[in-house]
């Protein structure tokens, strides 16, 4: 029986697809309750999750016999599909690099044409990598150039096939209203960004989806009276630290789940930016993965970044008041989403994922609420009941861990292999994958 099952997860790894897969002796672990289970069997039969009694082991394609603590494949909400012109090596990199860290689910936020292609792809099984969202090219100042060129291109993107509109800075509240009435009677997601003119009030008011990297809040947390209300707030708030009163932040988080709007703060981006210890981070393992030259452009980055304010304890104040608004946001019930902008400055794929889930465990969620972040409540938002679930009838996205996540979110780094719509990579698979782009990384 085991010679079986090694041929056949030998097969598996040559990417042959198998139709029926048992799981034994694996805890599974229920998000939404926080609890996990005796060590039980799971099944799956062509991409999907079925009954346990409905798959013998002896009928079954393969059977993973590596006990661990099952949870729902993992979302990256805010993420950045390399162009199709970086080539198709750079951009299947890139999706192997999610896959292996557990995310089987990515919404890509500057799409493009090829990225439709792409997404049909992955859907296919023609290509390794998540299941990909993916909004369309940005509206932004120099996109938009008026409020019926915003009409148009809102209409020509839903038209197009693309899952969402991605909203960048420098839109003006004309603008921004074209958009919102196009994309709400399209019946098209919009989210990104809070342009400095259109302003967080305006966004509550609307149906804009998400807003990112918590953008929009530190002007509103700056008092009438003070002399930093109304200048420039420079990236994500960081020149407004000095004004900005923590006791606006209850307020805020309030009005945020009132409004019903979700937020993806990408906090690992802006503390790695912000405050992050360079040396340590070029130091990470994840690091392997990235070409020098990227590197050194991260570097030049953050170096300019951080010229337009004092690190130190201001810019520590700046990274505790988001953490703070982090978890009232949580507390108040508004929906927040796991993202981490990858692979932006200094976030590699799949790994910054796992950063962003510590992170909001230090800001004061508990490990059940972290790990929602990048599952149920995904599925929440998108508006998916089989999705983010293990029970029957659910989509086959999947990870195994060794290790269980509700006691420490650390946890979802223990890795002992992912299931993407049924189809099973092993660690084994996944290292060689790894070790293949960190080659090709250091060639570069």
């Amino acid at each position: 029986m085991r010679a079986v099952v090694a041929a056949l997860l030998l097969a598996l790894a040559l990417g042959t697809r198998a139709e029926s897969i048992v799981f034994e002796n694996v805890r599974l672990v229920n998000v939404s309750s926080g609890e996990v289970s005796q060590p039980m069997r799971l099944g799956v039969r062509d991409g999907f999750i079925v009954d346990a009694d409905s798959i013998e082991v002896a009928d079954a394609d393969a059977v993973v016999e590596t006990a661990g603590y099952l949870i729902p494949g993992l979302a990256e909400m805010h993420a950045h599909v390399p162009p199709m012109r970086a080539g198709d090596q750079a951009v299947h990199d890139t999706l192997m690099l999610w896959l292996a860290h557990g995310i089987t689910t990515i919404r890509g936020m500057l799409g493009e044409p090829g990225h439709l292609t792409l997404r049909q792809q992955l859907a296919d099984g023609e290509v390794a990598g998540p299941r990909l969202i993916t909004s369309g090219p940005s509206f932004n100042g120099g996109s938009v150039s008026s409020a019926e060129a915003a009409r148009r291109m809102a209409l020509a993107q839903h038209e197009a096939g693309y899952d969402l509109l991605k909203l960048h800075p420098g839109l003006w509240p004309q603008a921004f209203e074209a958009i919102a009435q196009t994309a709400d009677r399209l019946g098209i997601d919009y989210s990104g960004h809070v342009s400095v003119a259109v302003g967080l009030d305006r966004v509550f008011a609307s149906k804009q989806g998400t807003i990112d990297h918590l953008d929009g809040y530190a002007q509103l947390m700056v008092p009438q009276d003070h002399e930093l209300y109304g200048t420039d707030p420079g990236l994500f708030g960081v020149n407004l630290i000095d004004g900005m009163d923590e006791d606006r932040i209850s307020d805020l988080a309030q009005r945020t789940a009132e409004a019903g709007v979700a937020n993806v703060p990408t906090q690992s981006l802006v503390e790695n930016w912000a405050t992050g210890d360079i040396e340590a981070i070029m130091q990470r393992e994840a690091m392997r993965w990235i070409p020098a030259d990227t590197k050194a452009r991260w570097r030049e980055q953050v170096a300019r970044l951080r010229e337009s304010y004092e690190s130190g304890e201001d810019a520590q104040r700046y990274v505790e008041l988001r953490r703070r608004l982090i978890r009232e946001l949580n507390d108040a019930g508004a929906l927040i989403l796991a993202g981490a902008d990858s692979p932006q400055i200094l976030s590699v794929p799949g790994d910054a994922i796992h950063h962003e889930l510590k992170i909001y465990a230090e800001s004061g969620l508990t490990p059940a609420e972290a790990l929602a972040t990048a599952t149920i409540n995904v599925a929440d938002y998108i508006g998916e009941t089989n999705r983010a679930c293990l029970e029957a009838g659910c989509v086959a996205d999947l990870v195994l861990l060794e290790n269980n996540p509700l006691e420490d979110i650390d946890n979802t780094r223990s890795i002992l292999g992912v299931m993407r719509a049924g189809e099973w990579y092993d660690r084994e698979r996944l290292d060689t994958a790894l070790d293949e782009i960190a080659a090709r990384a250091g060639d570069g």
